[in-house]
């Protein structure tokens, strides 16, 4: 489809679905159309076209790999697998379908899988730019560190106006400590394709470098993402442990668990100061930093206040408002709709129980009330930091 590859989508949509008009059981038109659908994020749609493929030609591998995308961006990962892996038994050739396979399993932390995945699709077409960026991230994260530079090389030489494949090195080039040489690279992507989230996402998190906090927690992150899923809880339960028993160690087990909830959106807040950053992040982003800023400080100012004039229930009230932080950037960061409803909820429990607790305590209605609600709430915020962790 010549208009598709233009990046014309809507035109595209608008020739495909008069074909369809015409002749409502072409299988083709309808994965095309998904494709156009997808392109402009009309997810649900591109789904529901795909599926009408597969329905009127089942041996269509095509759009089985359409299908896996549209999971995919939705983030609904065990089916894009299933999709894609139908798509590879009808065409095992496809470097595209490794591609996407590899994307599930780099997304999952499986990066020895990732870059098998990468390489058998290399193996079909040894200049596939996306394979290539795949391999080098997935190198990365394995510590190959000069292979992934090499694997870079060949794709930027292939193809030095792809604005993946500059995304692709920006990543590499984070991952490794080298933020200016990143900064260059999403730039350079976002040039190239202005509406890239990829890049856009890319250069938040490079911008977020300059803060000397973030880059020595962001290495940490690199690294912990490397343990298998047991090791890292393993990690951070042994830490809690020894912080019982070597109080030094407490100090490091809070930054890393605050760091691991509120970085994101704490220095999200801190780029809406900076003159380029305040540009790169989305609205999404914005909205969110201000929400947590405005749940922060009012949480900072409640325990201020309640310690300068002593009135129980206005520490109480800034305890639940610190407290509440936990399902709110907790829901934020779940992308499964139903997940979200549930954490959503179960926050507002939580504020519930908390705000019964203080004005319990503002009314001096006695003790065994007051320690069953906040109590309750208490209770509740640490089994939602701990099965979030854990799930």
């Amino acid at each position: 489809m010549l208009l598709l590859r233009q990046g014309r989508a809507p035109q595209a949509e608008q020739e495909l679905r008069r074909i369809l008009q015409t002749d409502p059981t072409d299988a083709l038109a309808h994965a095309w159309l998904g494709m156009c659908l997808l392109d402009q994020a009309k997810l649900e749609e591109g789904q529901a076209e795909a599926e009408t493929a597969i329905h009127l030609a089942p041996e269509y591998d095509f759009a089985y790999y359409l299908l896996s995308l549209a999971h995919l961006r939705q983030h609904r990962q065990p089916a894009a697998l299933v999709a894609i892996e139908h798509a590879l038994a009808l065409d095992p050739t496809d470097p595209n379908y490794y591609h996407t396979l590899g994307i599930i399993r780099f997304q999952r932390h499986q990066w020895q899988a990732a870059l098998k995945a990468a390489e058998t699709g290399l193996s079909y077409d040894p200049e596939h730019v996306d394979c290539l960026g795949l391999r080098a991230r997935s190198l990365t994260r394995l510590g190959r560190r000069d292979e992934a530079a090499d694997a870079l090389g060949r794709a930027l030489h292939h193809d030095p106006d792809d604005a993946g494949t500059h995304a692709d090195a920006g990543w590499v080039a984070l991952e490794t400590g080298q933020a200016k040489p990143a900064l260059e690279h999403f730039r350079q992507a976002l040039r190239l394709s202005p509406t890239s989230e990829y890049a856009r996402e890319g250069l938040v998190e490079a911008l977020k470098t300059q803060y000397w906090v973030y880059r020595g927690f962001m290495r940490f992150a690199y690294w912990s993402s490397s343990l298998s899923d047991s090791a890292r809880r393993g990690l951070f339960l042994g830490l809690f442990i020894f912080s019982r028993f070597f109080p030094l160690l407490l100090p490091l087990y809070l930054v890393l668990v605050f760091m691991s909830w509120f970085a994101d959106p704490l220095f999200n807040t801190l780029l809406r100061f900076n003159p380029y950053g305040r540009h790169a992040l989305s609205a999404t982003q914005v909205r969110q930093s201000t929400h947590f800023s405005a749940l922060l400080g009012t949480g900072l100012l409640l325990l201020a206040a309640g310690f300068l004039t002593k009135l129980a229930p206005l520490n109480m009230l800034g305890f639940v408002a610190m407290g509440l932080l936990f399902p709110l950037v907790g829901t934020w960061r779940l992308a499964v709709p139903a997940q979200r409803q549930r954490s959503f909820w179960f926050g507002v429990s939580l504020a519930v129980l908390g705000l019964v607790a203080v004005g319990i305590t503002a009314l001096h209605l006695g003790p065994p009330y007051e320690n069953i609600f906040f109590g309750g709430y208490i209770i509740g915020t640490v089994l939602y930091v701990w099965f979030y962790a854990l799930r």
